[in-house]
């Protein structure tokens, strides 16, 4: 696939995050790979081409000699170990950021300003002169790095790398440049909240291409466009700026489907399922409601929490008949906006176990370990009802990896279907999905899943009560159309129309002729 849509042509990815890092292990550099479907995706498409990726080293043993002479390593690490694998490799060209440089470009302008920003929340956007300058300067680094590897196509990946575009289009004005910007774009009205919102946009349109997971956000970006940058012109077939054509696209992203089922149906997953259970003395038979969350204000868990609040003050007899588990991941912490959240949802657990607790039942448990994916599938596999109430969300994977875990398709509705979910820990229906009506997903997911809107407290609580007493026939016919959307839109698919637009070829509009 990548050699029928590249062909020689060498291919640079940048992006903020790197697929490898290196941390120090008693004392000696060990290589772990993040989790992530995405990172495990472009990982296997770089890896077909042998080519670069270019991506700031954040691990602390990412630039021992014994690892990375001059920053660059040979990866993926059986490459290194010259195994049996036939990709070529490719080189991780890792940037050593100064922390000053991190702190003010990533903590700072990439999550204090672009990100609530894009997520349409105007409270957390902090300004600070030292922002914009680490910012730009960051890009520059990434387009430098980008350039020496001589690309003939460069691929930028989100919102952390606004300008590099138009820098690596002054060095390189015949590469090909496509970027893929994996959060919402906001409103004209709510992105002239951005001070360099005119700057930003021209440093996107050294692509020749932008994409987004919807059209409405494509929409958003064109409007922007004819709004800010007074010089472009924003037509049928494309945005045209400085003598070219910018294409823009929408590409809703999926997850590896297959491997989230055999994670789920693996060992580890049931392992850690028991040990969960017996951790926390959880009633095998009593539901579960399940929230697996990084710890972030756009993703809508206080909102749930005080939808379960309501649940169980409106309908005490709820009380002891399921248990409410949040799986959290802090983040950002350097970031005060993110410290006053994490502590805001732990308060709201306490205070939920506090007022509606009883000797023999916690309403709420709160989980932290660090997880791998069969563990985490392990969770998915066992709820009963998973929450997705993100307050703003580009696309949201949680709900298709919830999905994508609940075993083999279900084409048939009725109880004769439960002996196809081969669950090793229990024997049960598949779990039924709430999710926010302002999440990306909810466009392919809704109405099979149950749409809320996480700011309506009363009507998500009497949601999650639908959701826990739904009919297991109900179950299996709402899973059969949540996994066959989940499965037509799986990261495959969405690999495959990257590569079209990597190559050049013709997707959405033909550029017009004039």
């Amino acid at each position: 696939m990548i050699e029928d849509a590249l062909g020689d042509r060498s291919l640079v990815v940048v992006s903020n995050r790197e697929p490898y890092v290196h941390e120090y292990a008693d004392g000696e550099p060990a290589v772990q790979r993040p989790a992530g479907g995405l990172v495990t995706a472009l990982d296997g498409v770089v890896a077909e081409t042998g080519g670069t990726w270019v991506a700031w080293g954040s691990g602390d043993a990412d630039f021992d000699p014994a690892v990375a002479p001059e920053g660059e390593v040979r990866m993926p690490p059986e490459a290194r170990a010259n195994s049996a694998d036939d990709r070529p490799g490719y080189t991780l060209a890792r940037l050593d950021l100064p922390r000053r440089l991190v702190e003010n470009y990533y903590y700072g302008y990439s999550n204090q300003v672009l990100w609530p920003i894009c997520h349409l929340e105007a409270d957390p956007v902090t300004v600070d002169a030292k922002f914009w300058p680490a910012y730009r300067e960051a890009n520059r680094r990434f387009a430098e790095r980008a350039v020496a590897a001589d690309p003939d196509v460069v691929w930028f990946q989100d919102y952390h790398l606004g300008l590099a575009p138009r820098f690596v289009r002054e060095q390189r004005p015949d590469a090909r440049l496509v970027q893929f910007w994996h959060v919402p774009w906001p409103t004209p009205e709510f992105f002239e909240i951005c001070p360099q919102a005119t700057e930003l946009l021209r440093g996107l349109l050294g692509n020749d291409a932008v994409g987004f997971h919807l059209e409405r956000y494509a929409d958003n970006f064109r409007d922007c466009v004819a709004r800010f940058v007074p010089d472009a012109e924003v037509t049928d077939a494309g945005i045209r700026y400085d003598g070219r054509l910018v294409e823009t696209y929408a590409s809703p992203i999926g997850v590896d489907t297959e491997r989230v089922a055999d994670n789920a149906r693996s060992d580890a997953a049931a392992h850690y399922w028991e040990r969960v259970v017996d951790r926390y003395d959880l009633d095998p038979e009593r539901p579960v409601v399940l929230g697996v969350d990084r710890l972030d204000y756009t993703k809508g868990v206080v909102e749930r929490l005080d939808a379960l609040a309501h649940l169980l003050e409106t309908t005490p007899e709820l009380a002891g008949e399921f248990t409410y588990v949040q799986k959290g991941t802090r983040t950002r912490e350097g970031i005060p906006a993110y410290r006053r959240y994490y502590d805001a949802v732990r308060d709201r657990i306490a205070e939920l176990d506090r007022v509606h607790g009883t000797e023999d039942w916690t309403p709420a448990l709160y989980i932290e370990d660090d997880v791998d994916d069969r563990e985490l599938a392990g969770l998915y596999r066992n709820a009963d009802v998973a929450v997705v109430s993100s307050r703003r969300d580009g696309m949201n994977l949680v709900a298709k990896e919830f999905v994508a875990a609940q075993g083999r398709p279900f084409p048939n509705a009725g109880l004769a279907q439960t002996e196809g979910l081969d669950n090793p820990a229990r024997d049960r229906a598949p779990g039924a999905l709430v999710l926010s009506r302002f999440v990306g997903a909810a466009e392919s997911l809704c109405p099979a899943a149950l749409p809320v809107n996480p700011y309506d407290v009363s009507a998500f609580a009497e949601t999650i009560r639908d959701a826990l007493e739904m009919g297991e026939p109900e179950r299996h016919d709402r899973m059969a159309s949540l996994q066959a959307s989940v499965r037509g839109e799986d990261i495959d698919a969405w690999l495959a129309t990257q590569l079209d637009v990597l190559a050049g070829r013709e997707r959405v509009v033909a550029a017009d002729d004039d």
